[in-house]
């Protein structure tokens, strides 16, 4: 488990990890506007629930709030998800993710370029140097996560152009 949050400013969430086998439990704790953008796993199966607060979820086209009376969401692979906290105070969270394989590193890679101000909301670059983590990001971590935004043809791009070898 890791000692201590992760804390990644951009999404206004904190995240720690625990590892179950070839599995990976996530506690996250998200603001009061802070979210987690829309993307999907290629491979990875998610449960998410609610310790605590309210949430709005996204799962495929239907979106709705979820507390901890909710119980547990499954996300399969390639359905796309996203979820943001609403109402006052945080919310906790938690995601057994199914296997973990990069989960970790894909959220602790994210964070840190958050508070280095690589990117703004929505994952848009801040600068050339963000435009180019963001590529090399995307490549990297393409296995575990595929955002949804920019649109894939544009990722394609970015990827080409900038995160070459």
């Amino acid at each position: 488990m890791t000692d201590e949050l992760i804390h990644d400013p951009v999404h206004r969430t904190r995240y720690s990890f625990r590892r179950e086998g070839e599995n990976m439990v996530v506690d996250t704790w998200m603001e009061t506007g802070g979210g987690l953008p829309p993307h999907f796993h290629p491979r990875q199966e998610e449960r998410w629930s609610v310790v605590e607060g309210r949430v709005r979820f996204q799962l495929g086209k239907d979106k709705r709030v979820l507390t901890p009376a909710d119980g547990e969401v499954v996300v399969h692979p390639h359905v796309k998800h996203g979820l943001s906290a609403i109402d006052g105070g945080v919310a906790h969270l938690r995601c057994l993710v199914l296997p973990a394989m990069g989960i970790e590193d894909f959220l602790t890679d994210s964070a840190a370029a958050a508070r280095e101000g690589l990117f703004m909301r929505g994952g848009i670059p801040r600068s050339m140097r963000g435009a180019r983590w963001a590529a090399r990001f995307l490549k990297q971590h393409r296995e575990d996560v595929v955002m949804t935004f920019p649109p894939p043809v544009v990722q394609r791009g970015m990827v080409a152009l900038l995160a070459r070898d």
